[in-house]
């Protein structure tokens, strides 16, 4: 995937949370805004074509009753981890 250079004007009052927010997380402020807008367009995008197969797999599993499914607590305490 390739990179594009945008230029963008930002209000300072915006600027300035934006700067506070990155070092919360701390990461510089270009690296915060590339992670939220790259986060953002993720969400809006439309998932993979396996994806889809998977959760119509897992659908009608479900609708015929052959879904098998355990509890978190069972998972977390498979992987050593607790609630």
């Amino acid at each position: 995937m390739g990179k594009t250079k945008k230029l963008i004007e930002l209000d300072d009052k915006a600027l300035e949370i934006l700067e506070k927010q990155a070092k919360l997380q701390k990461r510089s402020l270009k690296n915060y805004l590339e992670y939220t807008l790259e986060d953002t367009a993720m969400r809006y995008s439309e998932p993979s074509e396996a994806y889809k197969k998977m959760m119509d797999d897992m659908l009608e599993k479900m609708e015929n009753g052959t879904l098998e499914t355990m509890p978190v607590s069972e998972v977390l305490k498979r992987y050593g981890r607790e609630l």
